[in-house]
């Protein structure tokens, strides 16, 4: 008898932003870092350089999370045939340099591209550069 394998189809975009999503939610950055292909680009268009690879991503995840705390809301979401736009803001718990905690809301757009394999191969995450200066600077951390 002839071996017989399961060949997997990769997930339906909306089934990966899905997973996706859950992975940022629960701050997984095993996860996360599984979701994307080997030669990933993340790029959070803050003035910081791109993360380049899939370990660096992982490795850049856990130091984000270790760093602050925030969550995300959707607002927007669209598909095409091979990313997702998505407008969301992120909502982070910050503390002022006296020690006052306040909550910053910035808005934030992501695209995000896929190969045909199902795997997040760039990520560009476009920020709301005022708001994101307004919260950072109003926590004495400089950006």
């Amino acid at each position: 008898m002839p071996d017989v394998r399961q060949i997997e189809s990769p997930p339906t975009l909306e089934a990966l932003f899905q997973r996706y999503h859950a992975s940022w939610e629960s701050r997984n950055p095993d996860l996360i870092a599984s979701l994307h292909s080997e030669d990933t680009i993340f790029w959070v268009h803050n003035g910081s350089e791109p993360v380049e690879g899939r370990e660096a991503l992982r490795q850049h995840c856990i130091g984000l999370f270790a760093a602050f705390d925030f969550t995300l809301e959707m607002s927007r979401l669209l598909y095409g045939a091979d990313h997702w736009v998505l407008e969301w803001t992120m909502v982070a718990a910050l503390v002022e340099p006296g020690g006052t905690p306040f909550t910053a809301r910035v808005e934030m757009l992501d695209v995000v591209t896929v190969n045909a394999a199902g795997q997040v191969v760039r990520k560009d995450v476009f920020v709301n550069g005022r708001q994101y200066q307004e919260a950072f600077a109003r926590a004495g951390i400089e950006r």
